[in-house]
């Protein structure tokens, strides 16, 4: 008999749409909580129309998989009781409204706090609570233009540029999952729950933790710098354009690496400098690179000590042995698209990995089947 995953008996109630809060739900899943995300009646969760036109989004079928899914509506009385007692018999619940939309419906902390005492709540919003940017809206651009990250994504020539995925939402969900796994810890000593307020910036603008001592203590207000750090003369790290069309990443971040680096430029004739200096060794490196294929230009790079690889698209990414060996994708069974290869739960636990149980559910095939005494771990 296997052990029990992780988080079996954790009752979670996802109040949320688009991506940040069901992020967070779907991290839980993926460790054996019991999600049941409450959709608004009729159209539920917006994910379920994103991206490409097909039978139902396929972006929702990954990310809600391992999830129930119930249809109210919170305006009237019967679903509002049904939504109350569930909260009962929850440990945590997860919401990212617009703050003070869940209080319109008696759901708010201190709502829920009367109900279960023990209930965990994380609490998504733009720009988190008791600031004066509270009550405004905010997405996840927004979020990731307002945290700085922004602000050193691009050129020195061009204007700032978003990810091209969904950076702040997905950082929040996982902070958000963090916040939950701590709250429940502390439960365990104090058999007390408590609210977690998170805004969709607080993520990134904590993983920037240089740019604040780097601007008061340094006067370094950063900026953009390509592919390369924000702050001259730290690092190489380099994206190659090769002569057969694609892209080698080096990452010479280490003392020890940026000395093999240079030696080896300087050994190829491109690099006549006396001293290291990471900008003229990245432009260095760019005119070799550009004059060789990538494979070539990574194997001799590799060869004396110089940390590299290509660039991968989605296409090399579902063919590469790595990825298939380690069991980074798993393939689940859908209903409207048959076998969908999808990432596996992260991270790797060896004794109780996350699996994914169940592909996403259908809007509202759950309506009704929820045990009203399950949770409360």
């Amino acid at each position: 008999m296997s052990d029990p995953m992780p988080l079996e008996g954790i009752r979670v109630l996802e109040f949320a749409h688009a991506m940040a809060g069901p992020f967070c739900g779907g991290l839980l899943g993926d460790f054996g909580a019991e999600v049941i995300k409450i959709e608004r009646a009729g159209s539920g969760d917006s994910l379920r129309r994103m991206g490409p036109v097909g039978a139902e989004s396929l972006w929702f079928t990954v990310n809600g998989r391992n999830k129930r899914s119930v249809e109210v509506d919170l305006a009237d009385p019967s679903d509002n009781k049904y939504v109350k007692d569930l909260v009962a018999s929850s440990d945590a619940i997860v919401e990212n409204y617009r703050p003070g939309t869940l209080e319109k419906y008696g759901l708010g902390w201190d709502d829920v706090e009367k109900v279960n005492p023990r209930v965990v709540m994380l609490r998504i919003s733009g720009f988190g609570r008791g600031g004066p940017y509270s009550n405004r809206p905010g997405f996840g651009k927004i979020a990731e233009s307002f945290s700085g990250a922004t602000n050193v994504t691009g050129y020195k020539d061009t204007p700032p540029v978003h990810p091209g995925y969904s950076l702040a939402d997905l950082t929040t969900g996982m902070y958000g999952a963090w916040g939950i796994m701590l709250a429940l810890f502390e439960r365990e000593r104090s058999g007390k729950g408590q609210m977690i307020d998170l805004g969709l910036y607080d993520g990134l603008f904590r993983m920037l933790e240089w740019q604040i001592p780097f601007f008061e203590k340094l006067g370094i207000d950063a900026t953009r710098n390509g592919a390369s750090f924000p702050f001259e003369g730290a690092f190489v790290t380099e994206i190659c354009p090769a002569s057969d069309g694609a892209f080698v990443v080096v990452s010479a971040a280490t003392t020890s690496t940026i000395e093999n680096l240079i030696a080896f430029l300087r050994g190829e004739g491109v690099y006549a400098l006396e001293n290291s200096n990471s900008v003229e060794a990245s432009a260095a490196l760019r005119r070799w690179v550009a004059k060789r294929e990538a494979g070539d230009a990574i194997a001799r790079l590799t060869e004396v000590g110089v940390v590299t690889d290509r660039v991968y698209r989605p296409s090399d990414l579902a063919a590469d042995p790595h990825v298939n060996a380690r069991g980074s994708l798993v393939a689940v069974e859908t209903e409207d698209y048959g076998t969908v290869r999808m990432p596996a739960p992260v991270p790797n636990l060896m004794r109780t990995p996350g699996r994914i149980r169940a592909a996403a559910p259908k809007l509202g095939q759950d309506n009704g089947k929820i045990d009203l005494k399950g949770g409360q771990a």
